[in-house]
């Protein structure tokens, strides 16, 4: 495992807690508990026993827990004082501390097994070990195995990758693993749980016993886990109550014998908890709890929380595994969010092309009217808008839910001075803008974005008020409780949903939303004749890149041994005689026009709807599960299905591959390879078989999170073939389709040279990524490209003129940033193409 990989698995800040204005005289309650010193409280855990020993060659121990006669046979005065070698043994002792105590290299649980005599019997003990400001922590607990239920560790962590990564979403992997954990550990409930800016936290998956309430969706307030439990967090992937309603166990005595302070127990796996804690989880009605942190560089960002109603004790074994689990599901989920935002980035810019298309393609305003109302639907997804106003030649263009005209313009002249580069969002309208309160359930949030220097062409996004209801597990303000002694703050007693309203706001605008506003005024400013021919020449090239893969996808199913169908609108618009075997026709032409939804059973529908939604939409590209369909009998049967999202007859459509759950080998096998075949072809450019952009795509998010962990360059080409446009009028098609392929063949031949990943990115561009090359090296790639494509001469026309085939070729070298995005790399790399083709043909430009 590289250094950069261990960092990310080890984000531990493991340095002890010690200043921060804590409260030691005064009594801890909700006005204080951010203060409360939870890091000394002199007392642990009753499961264990705590011996503080020093670091000298005699090992003697100063400090130890009140406990220590009943699970070690030795009451404290006795123990105080000796040598710990007295109580294990000298060759223990040798073991024990021949490893690295320093906090910084104990972020992992290393624990071992010790033997002690007690009484006259020989006792195994789980042995913990740390240092703490000079002294060494022993922490001991009985040996007990009764809670190792995975036998194989091995196994089962390989079963839990596989299910995460075989999720399609954050949401859907957090569930997974909240699944998986609760099967593992046997608590009767695991929540995921990410907290907002300002600390308060919500449940993002939970899995739990039969006939709990759910606390799925609820929200808590900061002051459930105050600061300083949050820096606890930080420093343990780890914390564990065993029993909620223990006796406290105090460390004897209570002055630590070198700082004269109480023994600092930040890194203790024994440590007591805050009473106020204790009172939280009665008031819960929970006996037990076992806390995963959720680490990302170096922030706490969520947990794993586990309840349990009763007491329950979890082994060092098991609690081993769960410190691996959050160290990996931290780093899983985070970049699951990243390629979620990805993804959904990727879907608004082509919604933003579509528009920014609108205005480059068109020359007058009646024109762009006509196709903004068709495409009304996109402009308001675009920004997740109610409405939208369009100011395009003076002409006043609105669409959905907005303000009246009059207001809009008054409304322009204000966002206007208060944009910078163009563009102003505010989620606050009303609140910054006295007369917006006038139309605030229409427009409470507004998004504006000049199209034209001088600003008289823009457009304008509104959202409308909403009622933000927020599902609090209980009313976040503190309750005031009246008490025999007078009047104290104490946690919430009730955990009822309390609905916090928040008026004059809209939903916020989303990162992923903002980030479109470049590529939108860069492309409405560049309305130029080039950029129309790029467009025209794309929409022939994708019509003939989606009538390739119609072929293909026809062919797989003509050849396939496995039941296929293709669906459209939901409605089976093909399906081989294999199809309608599996589902009790007689000839497959019977299934064509029948909605399919007709033969899922009525339990498996929701989610099979859920499937098809997230496939037309092409939020997922490809996703396998088993359902239970009937068939024209009524008979039930249960098929295993591979479902891919597919453009057919120019419409969305989703292809499916189906087989019985249970069948001989030789049908199973056939399944996987036309699976294997169809995921193939989705992920390949039907003209030249290089990798697709999509496939390209998704490997460079995997590949810039590796540069960023090992401080690799990163380099992006995009070569262009000079006048491919020209080339087609006079070859034609199909002899334009030869030239894209000969110059394919000669960039897949230098890309092996140079390790470099490529891809055809659209029409007669190509993209290809290198890492960890030299700047030299890649400069000598862009210019070895355009010789060799020169080499090849291919003319450019029938007239022996001697000219040939050029490509342009843009480049962009960086290190990646985690601030940055791999389609800011793209962004760059176009725009340094753009620059090599302002230069004229075969040409190479980097930024």
């Amino acid at each position: 495992m590289s250094d950069a990989q261990n960092k990310e698995n080890q984000p531990l800040n493991r340095s002890l807690l010690t200043d921060g204005g804590y409260v030691t005289q005064e009594p801890i309650d909700l006005t204080n508990c951010d203060r409360e010193p939870i890091h000394i409280p002199g007392r642990i855990q009753p499961h264990g026993v705590l011996l503080a020993v020093t670091k000298d060659s005699e090992h003697q121990i100063v400090q130890c827990s009140a406990n220590s006669g009943d699970l070690l046979g030795r009451p404290v005065d006795e123990l105080l004082g000796q040598p710990l070698e007295a109580i294990i043994g000298e060759e223990q002792l040798f073991t024990l501390l021949k490893g690295d105590l320093r906090a910084e290299a104990t972020s992992d649980l290393q624990y071992t097994e010790v033997a002690i005599e007690v009484g006259e019997e020989i006792v195994d003990f789980f042995v913990v070990l740390h240092e703490s400001e000079g002294l060494i922590i022993l922490e001991l607990e009985i040996s007990s195995k009764e809670d190792d239920r995975i036998f194989n560790e091995f196994e089962w962590i390989r079963s839990f990758f596989n299910l995460v990564k075989q999720t399609s979403s954050r949401a859907e992997a957090s569930q997974a693993a909240a699944e998986q954990i609760q099967d593992m550990l046997g608590y009767d409930r695991v929540m995921i749980y990410e907290f907002d800016q300002q600390w308060n936290g919500k449940v993002i998956a939970e899995s739990k016993a039969d006939g709990l309430e759910p606390f799925l969706g609820h929200n808590y307030p900061a002051s459930d886990i105050p600061k300083q439990a949050r820096a606890l967090y930080l420093r343990n992937w780890l914390r564990v109550i065993v029993d909620v309603n223990y006796e406290p166990v105090d460390v004897l005595p209570a002055v630590q014998p070198l700082t004269g302070k109480p023994l600092n127990l930040s890194l203790s796996v024994l440590r007591s908890v805050s009473p106020l804690h204790i009172e939280y989880l009665h008031n819960m009605g929970v006996g037990a709890t076992l806390t995963i942190s959720l680490i990302h560089d170096n922030q706490l960002w969520g947990l794993i929380t586990c309840h349990h109603y009763s007491p329950k004790y979890i082994s060092h074994r098991l609690r081993n595994l769960c410190n691996f689990l959050g160290s990996f599901f931290s780093s899983e989920l985070y970049q699951r969010q990243q390629l979620d935002s990805y993804e959904g980035e990727l879907q608004l810019r082509k919604q933003a092309l579509r528009i920014s298309s609108i205005f480059t393609g068109a020359t007058n305003a009646v024109r762009v009217a006509e196709q903004l109302q068709d495409e009304e639907e996109t402009l308001l997804g675009l920004m997740s808008a109610s409405g939208a106003a369009v100011s395009y030649q003076d002409k006043l263009l609105l669409y959905g839910v907005t303000p009246s005209p009059g207001q809009i313009r008054e409304l322009a002249g204000w966002l206007g001075s208060r944009s910078r580069d163009y563009a102003y969002a505010t989620s606050r309208l009303s609140l910054e803008y006295e007369s917006a309160k006038a139309y605030k359930d229409k427009a409470s949030g507004a998004l504006y974005l000049a199209i034209s220097p001088g600003q008289q062409n823009y457009i304008i996004w509104f959202r409308p008020e909403v009622v933000q209801v927020v599902d609090w597990a209980g009313d976040p303000a503190k309750a005031v409780i009246q008490e025999d002694d007078g009047v104290r703050l104490s946690p919430r007693k009730s955990f009822e949903k309390w609905r916090q309203v928040v008026q004059s706001t809209s939903l916020p605008w989303q990162n992923k939303e903002l980030n479109i506003l470049p590529e939108l005024k860069s492309i409405v400013h560049q309305q130029t004749e080039n950029q129309l021919r790029q467009i025209e020449d794309q929409a022939l090239q994708d019509a003939r890149t989606l009538r390739r893969n119609e072929q293909r996808y026809m062919q797989l199913m003509e050849m396939s041994p496995v039941a296929f169908f293709t669906l459209t609108n939901r409605h089976i618009i093909y399906s081989n005689n294999q199809a309608a075997e599996l589902l009790g026709v007689g000839q497959s032409s019977e299934l064509v026009g029948r909605d399919f939804l007709q033969f899922v059973q009525d339990n498996f529908k929701s989610d099979m709807i859920s499937y098809l939604d997230q496939l037309e939409q092409n939020l997922i590209h490809m996703i396998s599960n088993n359902s239970c369909f009937q068939n024209v009998e009524g008979e039930s049967i249960k098929l295993e299905l591979t479902l891919a999202s597919i453009s057919y007859g120019s419409k969305p459509s989703v292809m499916i591959i189906a087989r019985e759950a249970q069948q001989e080998a030789g049908l199973t096998e056939a399944y996987t390879v036309m699976s294997d075949q169809l995921q193939s072809y989705m992920a390949t450019d039907p003209l030249t078989d290089m990798p697709n952009r999509i496939a390209f795509e998704k490997k460079m998010l995997d590949d810039w999170y590796t540069a960023i962990q090992q401080n690799q360059q990163v380099s992006l080409l995009l070569i262009d073939i000079d006048d491919l446009r020209e080339y087609n009028a006079i070859h034609g098609l199909n002899g334009g389709d030869l030239c894209v392929q000969w110059v394919g063949d000669v960039l897949n031949v230098v890309s092996s040279k140079y390790s470099a990943d490529i891809a055809r990115f659209s029409g007669g561009t190509f993209m290809m990524k290198i890492q960890g090359c030299a700047e030299e090296q890649v400069f000598e790639l862009a210019d070895e490209i355009r010789s060799n494509v020169l080499a090849l001469q291919i003319p450019a026309d029938m007239s022996n003129s001697g000219e040939y085939i050029t490509v342009s070729v843009g480049g962009i070298i960086l290190t990646p940033d985690p601030l940055m995005h791999p389609t800011d790399l793209i962004l760059r790399a176009e725009e340094a193409l753009m620059q090599a083709k302002n230069m004229g043909k075969n040409q190479v430009s980097f930024l």
